[in-house]
């Protein structure tokens, strides 16, 4: 049997029905799913572009796996020994694998609620040994951590016809790397989004599907430990996270945001945030 457009778009992933806030439903199995995103990223310490691929399958109803593979430019300022030193490196970050278990759905007409259970696995892949005039530059400037991080956490996404709204939390710890122990972070991502166009899916309608998207981002960093001794690198970073979805059709998908930092007590090597932007395609096989 031949699916309409628009049934289609609502099996896309739940992954990516939020730009950055996880949703709690898993993706149809009879999809395969790449997701693109070029972005960029400015702190007073660093300027980032990114070029990240995800690869989205879900085996069955109940469960999803998402890899992740970033690509990443980075332009760092630190302090050394005698002054300020400038770090460029370009390559591949760290890569991350994340399994997502529903707990639970109950679906009606244009209306669902679901809860599922998140586990991630980080590796060292990108390098994290990287140095400028023999001094080394810091781990969070690197493109990698050289550490393994492990990260289990939940999510929960509520559908009422037009709107939708999810909520995730998220806890990942980092293992230690060369005398370093970045500190562990704990997430509380929360998303709302609305239907544009089309009021109602018609057969008749040929026209894209528009949403406007709205998250609040939040995380908590703990303090590091380098070589036994506890850093001052803690705190408090909260983003504003306006964006849109324009799905034109079955197969290939739009979405882009903007970061804004609403609130940020965080002292470390990256510096004050002030920006991130991103843009996402995404296919469907």
């Amino acid at each position: 049997m031949r699916l309409a457009p628009a049934a289609l778009l609502l099996l896309a992933p739940p992954a990516a029905t939020q730009i950055v806030t996880e949703n709690a439903g898993v993706g149809s199995p009879e999809l395969f799913v790449v997701r693109e995103l070029a972005g960029a990223a400015r702190s007073a310490h660093l300027d980032e572009q990114r070029w990240v691929q995800q690869l989205v399958w879900a085996p069955d109803r109940a469960h999803e796996f998402k890899l992740t593979v970033p690509v990443l430019w980075r332009d760092a300022t630190f302090d050394g020994p005698t002054g300020a030193l400038d770090a460029d490196a370009a390559g591949l970050g760290d890569v991350t694998l994340r399994f997502k278990q529903a707990l639970s759905r109950a679906d009606d007409v244009m209306r669902s609620d679901r809860w599922a259970l998140l586990l991630e696995l980080g590796a060292p892949t990108g390098a994290s040994d990287d140095t400028v005039g023999g001094v080394e530059v810091p781990p969070t400037l690197q493109l990698g951590t050289g550490a393994w991080s492990f990260g289990a956490g939940g999510a929960g996404t509520w559908i009422r016809d037009r709107q939708r709204a999810a909520l995730e939390g998220f806890y990942r710890h980092r293992t230690s790397h060369d005398g370093t122990q970045l500190g562990d972070a704990l997430e509380l991502n929360a998303a709302w989004w609305y239907r544009l166009r089309p009021s109602a899916f018609r057969p008749e309608d040929e026209g894209p599907e528009i949403r406007g998207v709205v998250e609040l981002l939040s995380s908590y960093t703990f303090a590091s430990e380098e070589h036994g001794s506890e850093a001052d690198d803690e705190g408090t970073l909260v983003w504003l996270a306006p964006g849109i979805h324009v799905y034109p059709g079955a197969s290939v998908l739009f979405e882009a945001n903007v970061q804004v930092p609403l609130y940020q007590d965080i002292d470390d090597d990256l510096g004050d945030r002030r920006w991130s932007a991103n843009l996402i395609v995404k296919f469907l096989f």
